[in-house]
């Protein structure tokens, strides 16, 4: 009944987006330097005569001299039901759960200063909280509950940590040699699978899929997306730029950490790197429906590795495991058809035979964009898995099916979505351990579960 009753209250607030006309087939494009929101209108009659101007082109800018800065803002407005199949597993008190959020209210600068010097900084005040805040199980101890011994998916303070990343989400500096090297340092967004180098804004479902949830979450510094203290290095070559690369070296300890001062943190690097090919077109790192036109056609390939050798203590000398993450994946549009598919692998090798896991995850995607309309339709399977070698081959894992549609009121700009998916755990005890603040998955043990998501976003 509560199932039913959150479907058709979800078609019911769906139905009440503004009618408007729009061609999503021009829907605006991210800014390859910063990946902000940029639109195809052209820029406003200057507002300031002189040395300065300002206006808006695909968000407000002021510009005076070789200065440039641009404001954009993201909110992300949400209805969500969750329900458990199970009703012994369901949340205490709460059961299935439903209401009204706000995960992002994102304020993005950027721009340019002299010399080739570019900006960027991510200030996120948004309602998402962190997995501690928003666990679903029926237990007082659930770190305990999750996965034997108490561990969750990282070492102390590594992955998954359960303190608030603060206001400042990512915040750079760079310098633009050529488009060959671009030097990058700050907070920066770590290389890591094509869907969560896809801007948030751009997603073609509410959020990202189980699978690029979990793999993000064995990985450092990861909140809505992946990001570390270091530096990177990045360009593009080719007759058209259809080869990119990502370089990048960082602490490996997430953005809540100032490894000068923190004791828990070690002196060892992460390393990680991307490679993308652009077969026609440009899809460049992102989903496949970015860039779709009607009479075209699109592909792009792309690869990718993060590696960190996690050691709790230094003297003595205590390493926690040799973390290594990588994946591949692909992306493809035609006219108003889009696909996007990964796979990704992840292994932690511990010498004394403490902490030697493995997984992997992967997913299928694919829309239709309905020709001269603003109506765009998806679906996607996912899944990962998780094994635990030192203590017998225990695994858990999960998979999602999931449907959506999207109306383009204008563009990505203001869009509405609707999706829906269904969530099965699956492993040695049926328990699914993942959790997602951002994406809405949570703990759904051994219990079939379904999350319906009504999303109306702004991006200026």
């Amino acid at each position: 009944m509560f199932r039913s009753s959150m479907i058709a209250g979800a078609f019911a607030l769906a139905a009440f987006a503004s009618p408007a006309l729009a061609d999503a087939t021009s829907s605006r494009e991210v800014q390859s330097a910063v990946d902000a929101y940029l639109a195809t209108a052209k820029a406003d009659t200057s507002l300031v005569g002189g040395a300065g101007q300002a206006g808006y082109d695909g968000g407000f800018w002021i510009r005076g001299g070789s200065f440039l800065m641009k404001i954009n803002l993201t909110l992300q407005t949400r209805w969500e039901g969750f329900d458990w199949d199970d009703t012994a597993v369901e949340p205490r008190p709460g059961g299935d759960l439903s209401g009204f959020s706000l995960p992002r209210a994102t304020l993005k600068f950027s721009g340019d200063a002299t010399c080739d010097v570019h900006y960027y900084a991510e200030l996120e005040f948004g309602h998402a909280g962190n997995f501690a805040q928003n666990n679903t199980s029926r237990d007082d101890s659930v770190l305990d509950d999750l996965l034997p011994g108490g561990v969750i998916i990282g070492g102390p303070n590594k992955t998954l940590d359960f303190v608030d990343y603060g206001t400042l989400r990512e915040g750079w500096i760079e310098y633009e040699t050529s488009p060959y090297a671009i030097f990058r340092m700050g907070l920066v967004k770590t290389p890591t699978t094509r869907q969560l180098m896809t801007p948030p804004e751009m997603q073609q479902f509410v959020d990202i899929s189980m699978a690029s949830a979990f793999i993000g979450q064995t990985m450092p510094g990861y909140s809505d997306r992946n990001r570390d203290y270091g530096f990177l290095l990045h360009g593009a070559f080719g007759c058209d730029g259809e080869w990119q690369y990502m370089i990048g070296v960082t602490n490996g300890d997430g953005p809540v950490h100032r490894n000068v001062l923190d004791g828990e943190t070690s002196d060892c690097f992460a390393y990680s790197a991307r490679v993308n090919w652009d077969i026609k077109g440009h899809l460049g790192y992102e989903e496949g429906a970015l860039r779709s036109h009607e009479c075209e056609w699109a592909a792009s390939l792309g690869a990718w590795a993060h590696y960190y050798t996690d050691h709790d203590n230094e003297n003595p000398f205590f390493k926690y495991a040799d973390r290594l993450t990588w994946g591949v994946d692909a992306a493809f549009a035609w006219g108003g058809f889009s696909f996007t598919a990964a796979y990704n692998a992840m292994s932690w090798d511990d010498a004394n035979n403490n902490n030697n896991i493995s997984g992997f995850s992967w997913l299928a995607q694919a829309g239709y964009l309905f020709p001269g309309t603003a109506w765009e339709i998806a679906a996607r399977y996912s899944y990962y898995e998780m094994t635990f070698e030192d203590q017998g081959d225990f695994m858990h894992g999960g998979s999602e099916i999931a449907v959506g549609v999207n109306y383009y009121i204008d563009g990505h700009a203001d869009k509405v979505t609707l999706d829906v998916a269904m969530i099965s755990p699956e492993g040695d005890d049926d328990s699914n351990a993942l959790a997602d603040t951002y994406a809405g998955y949570n703990t759904t043990f051994d219990s079939d579960a379904i999350l319906i998501r009504l999303q109306w976003q702004l991006a200026l």
